[in-house]
């Protein structure tokens, strides 16, 4: 049977909660801090490509006042959201973290994965633009708003820019009680020896990561020395095709390039001493 990109996404769901997502007018926007906003999409684009989202409101539950807190834990006297004491149960998510970032940082921005779990981000104030790559390997930005409570699976590729207001608060979280790894991995060095790509690319990508071919070769080093090869069996059929042509022009003639030098300079004598003769004779 032939393999479908994605995973199965439930038909008529209600994706009324989740933000505007849509694509970019350039993969690489000489201003990430703004929308650059193209066609928009549907989320079940991004839920095909495992991602995430419920609509948590913080409003009315104690967090830090636009300051970061790590780790963080509900504080005992305050007033926590069971919502996300829900979640946290269900998916283990032991350790928590808020941070605030407060400019563009352009290494939040290069393309990366991370591999070491996945990536849980819940916007609690302020907001930002998150780009995730879909099955097909194009941008998909979400305007992620207060309230966003996203999961991105380890292994896709994704990057984060704070918008125009320059500042976003979010808490991060980690399954399990080892301590959280954020280490992450730019798209440029994966090169197929990442298990947390090379699994995602076998669940949601029909086992081909775009970044390699059918065997596991990096596609732009495959292409570079197909195209030079081509050049060079190019340049060979170029030669044969004169040094063919050569001969072809030497047999049709019959003669030789020396036989015609020759033979002009034979012409030219022969003329002289005739031209002599004739003075001696008219004298």
């Amino acid at each position: 049977d032939t393999c479908v990109k994605g995973i199965d996404v439930e038909e008529g769901g209600d994706y009324s909660s989740w933000p505007e997502m849509f694509r970019l007018t350039s993969a690489n926007p000489e201003d990430p801090t703004l929308p650059n906003r193209g066609d928009t999409v549907d989320p079940k684009v991004l839920l095909a490509a495992g991602v995430e989202f419920h609509f948590l409101d913080p409003s009315g539950f104690t967090y830090p006042n636009r300051t970061k807190e790590i780790p963080w834990s509900p504080p005992a006297n305050g007033t926590n959201d069971p919502a996300l004491a829900q979640l946290r149960s269900e998916s283990d998510y032991q350790y928590a973290d808020i941070v605030v970032v407060t400019a563009y940082n352009e290494k939040f921005y290069e393309e990366h994965i991370h591999s070491g779990g996945d990536e849980v981000r819940y916007v609690i104030d302020g907001s930002g633009f998150f780009d995730i790559r879909d099955v097909n390997d194009e941008w998909i930005r979400m305007h992620a708003p207060v309230g966003a409570f996203i999961v991105f699976p380890s292994g896709i590729e994704h990057r984060f820019a704070v918008d125009e207001n320059m500042y976003v608060q979010a808490m991060r979280l980690f399954p399990g009680s080892a301590a959280p790894d954020w280490s992450s991995v730019p798209r440029n060095e994966t090169n197929g020896n990442v298990t947390a790509r090379n699994e995602y690319a076998e669940k949601y990508l029909c086992g081909v990561d775009p970044d390699l071919d059918d065997h596991g070769h990096d596609h732009g080093h495959e292409e570079q020395d197909h195209s030079m090869e081509g050049e060079k069996e190019d340049d060979d059929h170029d030669g044969k095709d004169n040094m063919e042509s050569m001969k072809n022009d030497s047999n049709t003639t019959g003669t030789s390039p020396a036989t015609t030098i020759i033979g002009s300079t034979t012409t030219i004598i022969l003329s002289s001493i005739i031209g002599t003769l004739l003075a001696i004779t008219a004298l």
